[in-house]
Formats: C-alpha cells, structure tokens, sequence
C-alpha cells in the first residue's frame, strides 16, 4: 500500500530552472565569494554588513534557514535564503545576485520558485528590504509583494526595514 505523503517547501537539495540552478551545497569557498560580493554591494554595503559576518550567516548550522547557492551555467551567481517555517509563510531573509547577473530575470525566476515551494504549505510569502533600496523595493512589488509597514532599527540602528507580504492564497 503507498501512501501519498504531501510534499514540503523547500525539502529538495538542487533546483533545475530555466536559467540557473539551485543547489543547497554551499561550500566554504562559495560562501566566502558570496559575502565579498554582497558586503560590496546594496543594502549590505550602506547597513555596513562586513564580508565575514555575512560568511559566518551563510554557513552557521540553523535547521530553519534553507541556503541555495545560484548558479548559472556553472558560474556562482548568487544566493536566496529562506527561513521556514515562519509567520504563517517563508521569509525570504536574503536574496543577492552578483552585479554580472543582475537584471537577467534571474531573481524573478529564483522567486517564482520560491513562491511555488511556499504554496505547498503556506497562504504567505515574505521579504524585507531596506528602506533607502528602492530597487529592491520596486522589484518586490512589482511582483505582487506589497508593504506591510517600516520596522525601525531591525538590521542595523538607523535603518528602516520595509516588511513585504504576498498573500498566496
């Protein structure tokens, strides 16, 4: 007798999608490569998030926290990291793209897949993003995310975080 077992969010280890791969297999090496990326980049670079502190985030041991390496034909691209469970729906703690793959579609598809995943057991997704990126920002509403409300201080002191919602259900 089979029994059909529902299937969980974000429970697969690699990821085929049209234009990159996903792959929970994040070595040291790519860990290092992503922080150095994202410290020199927005909203890591103005919260003033050092290469190391965002190594030792991509490689601590925390069972709710799902890390996919991108990659594009081989090449490392970027990360998401995803926490589940987590108020009613993943968050999405962090979504980073290396400056050459950036404006690709890349992120758009990465979350469309995350949204997949979240559905099979949740009615929401959600993401913050900083106040002053207005990219990042633009990009998650105009992917049906909507503002929820500025959390003061959250990431670092003098900084608003922006708490997104997109209702799936």
């Amino acid at each position: 007798m089979t029994t059909n077992t529902p299937r969980k969010a974000f429970s697969k280890t690699t990821e085929h999608l049209d234009g990159c791969q996903l792959s929970t297999a994040l070595s040291n090496e790519h860990a290092l490569s992503l922080a150095e990326m994202l410290a020199s980049s927005e909203p890591w670079a103005s919260l003033k998030f050092s290469a190391a502190s965002l190594a030792s985030y991509l490689l601590r041991d925390d069972a709710a926290l799902r890390r996919y390496a991108i990659s594009v034909d081989g090449d490392l691209a970027g990360v998401i990291c995803i926490r589940h469970p987590w108020l009613r729906g993943p968050y999405i703690e962090l979504l980073g793209m290396s400056p050459g793959y950036r404006g690709r579609g890349i992120g758009k598809q990465v979350l469309a897949w995350a949204e997949t995943e979240a559905r099979y057991e949740a009615r929401n997704l959600w993401v913050i993003a900083s106040s002053f990126n207005h990219q990042a920002l633009n990009f998650y509403q105009g992917l049906g995310f909507y503002p929820i409300g500025p959390i003061e201080g959250l990431v670092a002191p003098g900084f608003d975080e922006i708490l997104l919602r997109k209702p799936l259900g």
